[in-house]
């Protein structure tokens, strides 16, 4: 059965969805950059639809991670969601079923045995299952992803921590290894030839961000999903206003509700259902870094303030964390530096700003079928969606846990940040995949805040942002 979201609406997406995507496999899309569905304003107000009947809790096992809450505390249900429910779009059959899925685990456990370890997903004890790769709970014979998959990650230490960004999953490769036994199995594939190509390019940790139709890849990092409910700006682009926004255009790209209320073979889940899983969803704690030197870290403190990092990133108010203009000259500025410029600007990857502004290939090139029921998904449900003339400024909060970094996971290490561009690692091993950011959209240009640093002012620096 073809994806719930046609090639045309796809385009669409990438307004709003750059963070969520990381749960789904739908594309993204804008519309023209001059053209903005309307701002619903930045207020979490309640749709104008009933909330629906109470919603029937869950009675499912939970994920035994380190932030795992209890089962007496009120976001207990909301986990659950986050962990298990796909929002019945499994029935739209875009993976084998589950039963496919066990026999290769039986049949080639060297490849796929562990709960399919060998590409990074993380084990659910409770489960035969994977974490975030599951049976439908509506339709129990087929599975499909949830947002768990991406975002729930292993510790150094080895302990599982609930928003994390899994750095280990390698989706393309798990997708590339599945079509082959399907079709091998006198099946049609899942996933075209095009789809395919992209997803050897992406390596762990990372989706493509672009329509299924643009030729060329533009990778996007796994984001941690610490704090949501406290940020103003949501996802990589800054186009979400509030986590309600970015969580119900989630849903709606993994095709519930879509294309509208009277089409859409899955509805849209009443928002008694959605509710639940927001009050877990935006409060979801990030991970204490490990000690560090108290005097290291007050140097940099200290230099945080020199280099003034705080024009920017507010460590105390992830809230006022602005969108940083991409810059048109190349030129990265400071906010105050230019009158021209008083947001400052920023210039990593340049690929990456195809999904607003469209280029001779026909990235980010809006088409008109669809429009009117997205906008109407947007109005209808108060969604506060924005344009972005950049990107939106990282949260520092558990930083020290979120390698690589920037936006498409190009630069290893914080240390490696706090460099020039020119003296960061032009390749890197990432669980056995070799990042070129050489090649197009992997670009480790840009930030270049806070580089011209000593060695000892860089790892006073670094011992600073383990802290937050």
């Amino acid at each position: 059965m073809p994806s719930p979201l046609p090639p045309s609406l796809r385009p669409l997406l990438a307004l709003s969805l750059l963070l969520a995507l990381a749960c789904g496999d739908e594309d993204p899309a804008t519309p023209d950059a001059g053209e903005s569905p309307p701002d619903a304003g930045s207020s979490d107000a309640a749709p104008a639809v009933d909330a629906g009947p109470a919603v029937e809790p869950l009675d499912l096992p939970a994920l035994p991670a380190a932030n795992a809450v209890s089962e007496d505390d009120p976001r207990y249900q909301g986990m659950l969601r986050f962990l298990w429910d796909s929002w019945g779009v499994e029935v739209y059959e875009e993976w084998p079923p589950a039963e496919f899925f066990l026999q290769l685990m039986e049949e080639e456990p060297e490849v796929f045995g562990d709960q399919l370890a060998a590409f990074g997903f993380v084990a659910d004890p409770n489960d035969d299952f994977p974490v975030g790769f599951k049976r439908g709970l509506s339709d129990p014979s087929r599975v499909y992803q949830t947002c768990a998959l991406c975002h729930v990650g292993e510790l150094p230490d080895g302990r599982v921590w609930l928003g994390l960004p899994n750095g280990r999953l390698d989706f393309g490769r798990f997708r590339r290894e599945v079509n082959a036994r399907w079709v091998a199995a006198g099946n049609a594939p899942f996933v075209t030839a095009l789809q395919l190509e992209k997803g050897d390019q992406l390596g762990p940790g990372r989706f493509h961000a672009e329509s299924s139709e643009y030729e060329q890849v533009v990778p996007a990092d796994f984001p941690a999903y610490f704090g949501l409910a406290d940020r103003s700006h949501l996802n990589y682009l800054g186009t979400g206003g509030n986590v309600r926004t970015e969580v119900y255009m989630a849903i709606f790209s993994f095709g519930a509700g879509n294309p509208n209320p009277m089409e859409a073979l899955v509805p849209f889940p009443e928002r008694a259902r959605v509710d639940v899983l927001l009050g877990f969803f935006g409060a979801i704690p990030a991970p204490e870094g490990p000690p560090q030197d108290a005097a290291a870290v007050a140097r940099g403190e200290a230099l945080f303030e020199r280099e003034r990092c705080g024009e920017c990133h507010h460590p105390g108010d992830p809230g006022a964390d602005p969108i940083v203009p991409y810059a048109p000259d190349g030129i990265e500025r400071l906010p105050g530096d230019d009158p021209d410029f008083e947001r400052g600007t920023i210039a990593t990857s340049r690929l990456h700003r195809v999904l607003i502004e469209g280029d001779e290939m026909g990235g980010g090139t809006p088409s008109d079928e669809g429009r009117e029921n997205l906008i109407r998904f947007i109005i209808g449900n108060r969604l506060a969606v924005s344009m972005s003339d950049g990107y939106r400024t990282a949260d520092l909060r558990g930083v020290w846990a979120t390698a690589p970094y920037l936006h498409n996971g190009s630069v290893p290490t914080l240390e490696d940040l706090l460099r020039p561009a020119a003296e960061r690692p032009v390749t890197f091993e990432r669980d056995g995949f070799t990042v070129d950011t050489t090649v197009a959209g992997s670009s480790n240009e840009g930030h270049e805040f806070g580089t011209d640093l000593t060695e000892e002012e860089r790892a006073s620096l670094v011992a600073y942002l383990r802290t937050l």
